[in-house]
């Protein structure tokens, strides 16, 4: 029998710590979040110890136990702690101590019930990120003068597997990414943010400029929320580990887009005297299908066809963005008449003849309409600087992530 005094009033007694698991793999010891690169069909052997908590008394009286006055440890050890004081005794016991594992499905695991050991294979189908999450549960007894009380103590931890040569990017949107651990909570939160970008970038293309201003401050909450989420899950397990990725600000399509709707300013310009011009050497036409009819005829076709091939890239894809109006039905040449000025052919002049003339027609009776549009749009737009430079300062400043710029 082990005999130990304790004087509670001249001992400088610790706080037990938490419950808490301790995890070995393969023999090895590793922290609760702890992440392995692994190799498909890998077979690992996972044993775990949950320490901490009511087992810090028994096993560390004279560290952790706060019993007052003077007591007699009779015994102490890993599942339990007898002493005597004041004449009476008294017992700590673990009653029963449970373990389970769980994995997603890129592992499988094997564990008897309530064992504190698994084997887990690692799955042949590709993945970037996996994990077996442990949970332990001990109950312990306390009976003094013949009264009994219990007690539960309960701790969890997890192992991520990084398959060999994968990323380790779990949370993949066009503005924000994530790697490390992952934890749905984040994911969340991370959601969130992508959701804000794509307020902002759809508010610029609607011009919306007091609605950019508030989703502004929503995308700010919403990247202090996921902060926040981060710091309490760290404060809670220090081992976790998450690296987040902003890429690029909600106003750089919209910004870039100001120096297109320049460029496009300028098309519509040229476009207003070419359709003058057309209009004007079509009307010297004749009816008649002579070869020299057809030849000018392509001429003009291929001019407007230049035109419209030297358009910025993408025009029909950003411009209806900002002016609906504007989309390729709108302004692109009818295909038969746009095949006439590419194969230098024509099968069929008056027919040419008559839908190039109704073309221009029409075209001449848009133009000035659509060029005030762009001219307005193009003014307009130049709002997307002021909040680009406040994006650009708060997304550089941030040093809890990382931030890419993604342009020059």
């Amino acid at each position: 029998m082990v005999m130990v005094m304790l004087v509670g009033s001249s001992l400088a007694v610790q706080p037990a710590r938490k419950p808490f698991l301790q995890i070995k793999i393969d023999g090895k010891a590793y922290k609760n979040g702890d992440i392995l690169t692994v190799s498909a069909g890998q077979k690992l052997m996972i044993s775990v110890e949950l320490e901490g908590g009511r087992r810090d008394f028994c096993k560390f009286p004279d560290t952790y136990a706060d019993i007052a006055g003077t007591a007699q440890i009779l015994s102490r050890g890993n599942d339990g702690l007898s002493y005597e004081m004041n004449g009476v005794k008294a017992e700590w016991k673990l009653s029963n101590e449970r373990f389970l594992f769980s994995g997603d499905e890129n592992v499988k695991v094997n564990s008897s019930i309530n064992s504190s050991t698994a084997e887990v294979t690692i799955s042949n189908t590709k993945f970037s990120q996996s994990f077996v999450k442990i949970t332990g549960k001990a109950k312990w007894q306390f009976i003094s003068d013949g009264k009994m009380t219990e007690e539960d103590n309960t701790a969890e931890g997890a192992v991520y597997f990084k398959a060999a040569g994968s990323s380790d990017v779990w949370f993949s949107r066009p503005n924000v990414q994530a790697g490390g651990m992952k934890n749905e909570l984040i994911q969340e939160k991370l959601n969130s943010v992508q959701t804000e970008f794509d307020s902002i970038e759809t508010n610029f293309y609607q011009m919306k400029f007091a609605a950019v201003q508030q989703s502004v401050r929503t995308l700010q909450a919403s990247v202090n929320e996921a902060k926040i989420a981060i710091d309490e899950i760290k404060a809670g397990n220090a081992s976790y580990k998450v690296n987040v990725i902003f890429i690029g600000l909600p106003s750089d399509k919209p910004f870039q887009d100001i120096s297109f709707l320049s460029t496009i300013k300028t098309n519509w310009a040229t476009l207003d005297l070419l359709l003058q011009d057309l209009k004007l050497q079509a009307g010297k036409l004749s009816a008649e299908p002579t070869n020299e009819n057809k030849d000018e005829l392509v001429r003009l076709i291929e001019k407007f066809n230049d035109w419209q091939f030297h358009l910025p890239e993408n025009t029909f894809v950003t411009l209806p963005k900002y002016i609906h109006e504007l989309n390729a039905e709108t302004i692109q040449i009818p295909g038969n008449i746009h095949f006439v000025g590419e194969e230098k052919k024509v099968t069929d002049y008056t027919q040419s003849l008559s839908g190039f003339n109704s073309f221009l027609d029409r075209r001449i009776g848009q133009i000035q309409d659509e060029i005030s549009k762009i001219n307005n749009t193009q003014s307009r737009l130049q709002a997307v600087r002021l909040f680009d430079g406040m994006l650009r300062g708060y997304f550089s400043s941030i040093t809890w992530a990382e931030w890419r710029n993604t342009r020059e």
